[in-house]
């Protein structure tokens, strides 16, 4: 049986630096983290060589070149590809991101900023994200409009769900926030309620008014309730129960 032939690079151990053109569609690069890098450049050598296509658009190693910057390194070892399409934002954007250590580096904001420059949905979040960041966490807001969507998410197919209920949503949970701060209304509290809003309340407003009001209570007094991670959710919960029995 003949082994199939997997498409190769070309090797560039001294590709310039000033023909790379960093691609615009990679996560933000961190200069902290490019300053960590040169401690092992000096200590280790270039150990592995950054990805570029032949246009010089880089695929992978953005925070190895901002590093060989500081460095003031003029070349830097370079795999050259043929085979990528990086004019093309979306093929470039999944290669940049099969590329990157397991996607380990990423998190829940890069994906979702990435995504948004040929994504409807996802700009429609990032944008939304960007006008309440004071108040909720990146990952309640992708949770919000992307709900039940882990796994598409980081391919960039999820879609948003109900544009009014979640808008609905996070008006609320802003308000709370902004009235009584993060240390009263806790991250992970907020995932619970959104949760119940989906799953418990089936998106209920009448329900959901009435649960906001009572978490607002529990946050005025400073309720031990209102953040704890094993009370909050029982407590909403039995707070829903009540009152659809009240309305039979």
């Amino acid at each position: 049986m003949n082994t199939q032939e997997i498409k190769r690079g070309e090797y560039n151990a001294y590709y310039p630096i000033s023909k790379l053109k960093m691609a615009s569609v990679n996560r933000d690069t961190v200069i902290k983290h490019a300053e960590n890098f040169k401690s092992k450049l000096n200590e280790y050598g270039w150990m592995m060589p950054i990805v570029v296509s032949s246009k010089g658009d880089v695929i992978e190693g953005h925070h190895r070149i901002e590093s060989a910057k500081l460095l003031k390194q003029k070349t830097i070892p370079a795999y050259i590809v043929e085979w990528v399409d990086t004019q093309n934002k979306s093929k470039h954007l999944n290669s940049i991101i099969s590329l990157n250590n397991g996607n380990k580096a990423w998190n829940t904001l890069d994906y979702l900023k990435a995504y948004s420059t040929d994504s409807k949905d996802y700009n429609i979040v990032y944008d939304v994200y960007l006008k309440n960041s004071n108040n909720i966490s990146v990952g309640n807001v992708v949770n919000l409009f992307f709900w039940n969507t882990r796994k598409s998410f980081k391919k960039g197919s999820s879609v948003v769900k109900d544009y009014k209920f979640s808008s609905y949503l996070i008006g609320e949970i802003s308000k709370l926030v902004s009235k009584y701060g993060k240390s009263n209304i806790q991250a992970y509290c907020v995932r619970e309620m959104i949760d119940i809003s989906f799953t418990k309340a089936y998106k209920d407003y009448k329900a959901l008014n009435f649960l906001f009001k009572e978490y607002a209570k529990l946050a005025k007094v400073n309720s031990p309730a209102a953040t704890s991670i094993s009370r909050f959710r029982p407590l909403m919960e039995s707070l829903l129960t009540e009152f659809n029995l009240t309305r039979k």
